[in-house]
């Protein structure tokens, strides 16, 4: 290599690494922040729990509110101490599949949530975010420093709940997401759920692309593992 062209990959590299700390340091302040204003409306919700008659509702609100704050926080470190990427998919059509399967469920509060719940499907939205919010949580214990939005290898973990099936983060988020979507029922929020499920599977299809290319081991690991649902697929 020339003087010159050893000069420009070094650039490279050192712009690089700006990139790096600077998409890190953002999206660990936005989830920290989502993480704060999660546990104030939880806090908010537990002013109106009452030991001497305690609500099921209330309770299970406050707990589903925190869980997401959790979430959010352990998404908020990992994503500021995450490992270093080794590859990535490239093009605007991954990154925007991984944005819209993050992120589109946002569009539920110009939807607004459904007024007229029963009781029963309230505790069972509350129980449902709760539950898969924790599990996430326990996931993302697995998957650690290795965690990502965008396709992009960094290590590949094949224990814990990856022993199971090759995407259980998207499996658990899944039964969270059915949580919310039931506290905003409406056709509107059954269509935004359908759209939602649809980019995941294309997140999960261009993720395995990468990672076949980066670690030559994920073949024997995919042909072992299923890719979402245990014992089926």
């Amino acid at each position: 290599m020339t003087p010159m062209s050893i000069q420009k990959t070094n650039d490279n590299q050192h712009t690089s690494r700006i990139k790096d700390i600077i998409i890190r340091s953002l999206a660990g302040v936005l989830f920290a922040f989502s993480a704060g204003a999660s546990f104030r409306i939880g806090f908010t919700h537990l002013k109106g729990f009452d030991l001497t008659n305690p609500s099921i509702e209330v309770l299970g609100k406050s707990l589903s509110v925190f869980s997401i704050g959790l979430y959010g926080m352990m998404v908020a470190i990992l994503y500021v101490v995450r490992l270093r990427t080794k590859s990535k998919s490239a093009g605007i059509v991954p990154s925007m599949a991984a944005l819209l399967g993050a992120f589109m469920l946002f569009a539920l509060l110009l939807i607004g949530p459904c007024e007229n719940l029963p009781l029963w499907a309230r505790i069972l939205s509350s129980a449902l975010l709760a539950s898969g919010n924790v599990g996430a949580i326990v996931v993302l214990f697995w998957l650690g420093r290795s965690f990502s939005i965008l396709p992009e290898g960094r290590k590949l973990i094949t224990t814990g709940p990856y022993a199971i099936v090759r995407h259980p983060l998207y499996l658990i988020e899944a039964v969270g997401t059915l949580g919310t979507i039931i506290n905003f029922w409406s056709w509107q929020a059954v269509l935004l759920f359908a759209a939602q499920i649809a980019m995941q599977f294309t997140r999960m299809h261009y993720e395995e692309k990468v990672l076949t290319k980066t670690f030559p081991e994920y073949a024997d690991y995919a042909a072992q593992t299923r890719r979402v649902i245990p014992w089926i697929y």
